[in-house]
């Protein structure tokens, strides 16, 4: 089946540059308690956007209004040319996500959790599920229930369903974790790839060295607020 496309947006000041993120003024509050407060950014395809800070900074809330999981308190934005919103069905259809909560069925095979997750995304792509499989080592264990892999075999198993239906933004949250030097090479080579393809990668990490290797760009945040910028114009354009 044919890749998902959405539209994209046209960066400001008609320069026909195109642009995957587009923030402007975002905050996020639970209650009295401020977690994201004014982040504005704008990142153009092909970026991969490494976001650093520590437990609670508001990274993993930035990725989860990004896509579309949670909605902001306040401020706009568009992703993939699509306003950002919770449950947003264009942005879903045309970004992975990979987070700390694994969302395959553990009673099912591997290889039964794609075909479900196929379906959802309407992707029937026995080649590409494949390929998915063999690069990430799980060819073999596809017909085993989830229920028998590591932590680390859920984490790969993870990255190939959020890779099925040819997303073109990932959004990966501390994607590093519970991987062996193995699965983290094949993670940064999927990485590189991914991009320079002119697709998208949010790669939220506390490893500022993995995010030095892999992104063009970066932004940390401390308390809500975005302190420092690497690869970003002060706009926070990249």
């Amino acid at each position: 089946m044919a890749e998902v496309h959405s539209n994209r947006s046209q960066a400001p000041g008609g320069n026909g540059e195109t642009r995957a993120i587009y923030l402007q003024g975002i905050s996020k509050s639970f209650g009295f308690r401020k977690v994201l407060s004014d982040v504005s950014l704008e990142i153009r395809h092909g970026t991969c956007l490494a976001v650093y800070g520590h437990n609670g900074a508001g990274k993993s809330t930035l990725a989860r209004i990004i896509s579309t999981q949670w909605a902001p308190s306040s401020g706009s934005g568009e992703v993939l040319g699509h306003s950002i919103g919770p449950g947003n069905k264009e942005i879903r259809a045309a970004s992975g996500w990979v987070g700390d909560q694994s969302f395959l069925r553990t009673e099912l095979s591997l290889e039964e959790n794609l075909l479900f997750f196929g379906s959802l995304y309407g992707v029937v792509d026995a080649e590409h599920s494949r390929s998915l499989l063999e690069k990430f080592g799980l060819y073999t264990r596809r017909r085993d229930p989830i229920s028998t892999y590591s932590q680390g075999m859920i984490k790969r198993a993870n990255l190939i369903r959020s890779l099925l239906h040819h997303p073109e933004l990932w959004v990966l949250d501390e994607p590093f974790g519970g991987l062996d030097q193995e699965g983290q090479a094949l993670l940064k080579g999927c990485i590189r790839d991914y991009t320079s393809r002119g697709r998208t990668v949010l790669l939220v990490t506390h490893h500022r060295e993995i995010g030095e290797e892999l992104a063009s760009a970066s932004v940390e945040i401390q308390q809500g607020f975005i302190v420092d910028k690497v690869g970003l114009d002060e706009g926070g354009e990249a």
